[in-house]
């Protein structure tokens, strides 16, 4: 592994050495290049956390389907809250006028089944329209006067009626079917409605959590008395349902029951469904806050398709960066919560939370991402293949204008013809390159010049062998002692062949002779001496 490293850092450091093609080093270089770019893009997308299905674009979906989830749910139970108000009102007054139509007092409803009986026909209608106004499941009102006082359970069981949707399908529907859950039952026969299976003939305030509470009430305004039950289960009924409860007031502004509306389960679940996201199934609650701890088993829960969250145990939820994290004792999840402007009987503080399981966006992030990063990949490699087609294209032309150098083409006129590559520095090169070739091939000696050493070369035809051979060692350096060695005759001799090769070639000495010696060595022309 090291030799792999020092083999590349040896290649590193000796790039420009290497004869690598232009083209190549350019693709080499475009593609370094945006490998750069994608890299950095990469890394500034994951640090911005822009990255598809990061937990920036998480904390932005559950923001929005969170901000219309409590803007829904405030709506809702404002309006729930205002017209259960005005049902206290109107419960009043047409008990006032009923009193006082038949000379009693609130006193007198006790022990009194025929003006129970009156009273509740007679609130009947206002009852039916609030549960007609499709905003609930049940709407009821309880009096705090009983039909028999001497009854067992006497201390707890209350007049009034209770009227319910059954057999829920959808919310916002005309013509749902209701049923008659308490109340006389002559007033179910008289009206023509269905009575429950598990109808009774008074209310059990015990099982009411507020019911005393109310009772108590001595504010001016009712919205003051306005407040929520938790999640309770209906007496004898599989149903879960949370109640809201205002105070009902006699003629003298005391409270003498209790009015309101039912949310059930099924209807919270139909009001709320699982909101559809790129990340999984959102779910809605509305739990009761205990510091960061959220009890499910008294909590009403959205539509939960696609989860596992049941209404049991506790949620604890902790804060974090894009979102806040709700945990189980065996799931995990993500999402948000805000405090609902209303009041439980408990004191508890109703949240509205809205969830997401952790694995679900595990999954749908993986996907994403896996998506994202496949279009990037072959986005780059059509970059990388663009970037080695434009290399191509622009050293394309400036590899012709070199093979045209070396192939030295020529026109009609004898002169180099020109090729243009389309890169005006090239193209200037390529000129200069071309015109000194053209003059260094017909460039020639001065004529004077030419004409000496031709005559020069004349004279040297005249020596006999003996004295060639002399000028022959001289040519190659040689000195009159030297050359008689080589020669194998005496220095007399030699210097004899001297002064005859002197005065054949028409010079006085030899520093003469060696500078047209030099003067053909210089012309390229030695070997004309030298073959004779």
């Amino acid at each position: 592994m090291s030799h792999l490293f020092h083999k590349i850092n040896y290649l590193l450091r000796h790039w420009n050495e290497v004869g690598v093609s232009m083209q190549r080093k350019l693709t080499i270089y475009f593609a370094c290049t945006v490998l750069v770019v994608y890299a950095a893009a990469v890394i500034l997308i994951q640090t911005a956390g822009i990255m598809p299905g990061s937990e920036r674009n998480l904390g932005e979906t559950l923001t929005v389907q969170h901000q219309n989830t409590v803007s829904a749910m405030t709506k809702q139970m404002d309006l729930l809250t205002a017209r259960s108000i005005r049902l206290s009102e109107e419960i009043t007054w047409t008990m006032e006028q009923i009193l006082i139509e038949q000379g009693k007092t609130f006193a007198d409803i006790n022990n009194n089944p025929q003006l129970i009986l009156d009273l509740e026909d007679s609130l009947y209608g206002t009852l039916e329209t609030v549960l007609r106004s499709n905003a609930c499941s049940g709407a009821f009102f309880i009096l705090d006067a009983t039909v028999n006082t001497e009854a067992e359970s006497a201390d707890t069981s209350r007049m009034g009626v209770y009227l319910r949707f059954s057999d829920l399908k959808a919310v916002g529907t005309a013509n749902q079917h209701m049923v008659y859950f308490r109340g006389a039952a002559d007033i179910a026969r008289k009206k023509q409605i269905q009575m429950h299976n598990r109808w009774n003939l008074e209310f059990d305030t015990s099982l009411i959590p507020c019911y005393e509470t109310l009772l108590e009430f001595r504010q001016s305004r009712l919205a003051e008395g306005a407040m929520w039950t938790e999640r309770i289960q209906l007496s004898n009924t599989w149903e879960d349902v949370i109640l809201l409860c205002v105070p009902v007031l006699d003629q003298n502004g005391v409270p003498c029951g209790i009015c309101g509306v039912e949310l059930s389960q099924l209807y919270f679940v139909l009001s709320y469904p699982a909101a559809e996201s790129r990340f999984g199934n959102m779910i809605t609650l509305l739990a009761p806050a205990e510091g960061r701890k959220y009890d499910l088993s008294k909590s009403m829960i959205g539509n939960a398709a696609g989860t596992y969250l049941k209404p049991d145990g506790l949620l604890k939820v902790r804060n974090g960066k894009y979102y806040q994290t709700a945990t189980t004792e065996t799931d995990r999840y993500f999402g948000f919560s805000s405090p609902l402007d209303a009041r439980l009987c408990s004191g508890r503080q109703p949240m509205i939370l809205t969830l997401l399981p952790e694995e679900s966006y595990h999954q749908a992030s993986l996907r994403s991402r896996l998506i994202w990063y496949a279009g990037t990949f072959v986005f780059l490699i059509l970059i990388l293949l663009m970037a080695g087609g434009a290399s191509g294209h622009f050293s394309a032309p400036i590899v012709r204008s070199l093979k045209a150098v070396q192939q030295t083409k020529t026109g009609e006129d004898g002169q180099n013809a020109r090729i243009r590559s389309g890169i005006s520095e090239i193209d200037a090169l390529v000129s200069f390159l071309q015109t000194r070739s053209q003059e260094l091939k017909t460039s020639e000696l001065p004529p004077e010049i030419d004409a000496m050493l031709q005559e020069f070369k004349v004279r040297v035809g005249r020596l006999t062998p003996a004295e060639l051979l002399i000028f022959q060692l001289f040519i190659d350096g040689c000195d009159v002692q030297t050359a008689a060695e080589r020669s194998f005759v005496s220095v007399a001799t030699v210097r004899k062949h001297n002064t005859s090769i002197n005065r054949k070639l028409e010079v006085s000495n030899r520093e003469e002779l060696m500078v047209y010696v030099d003067l053909f060595r210089r012309c390229g022309r030695l070997d004309e001496l030298k073959n004779r």
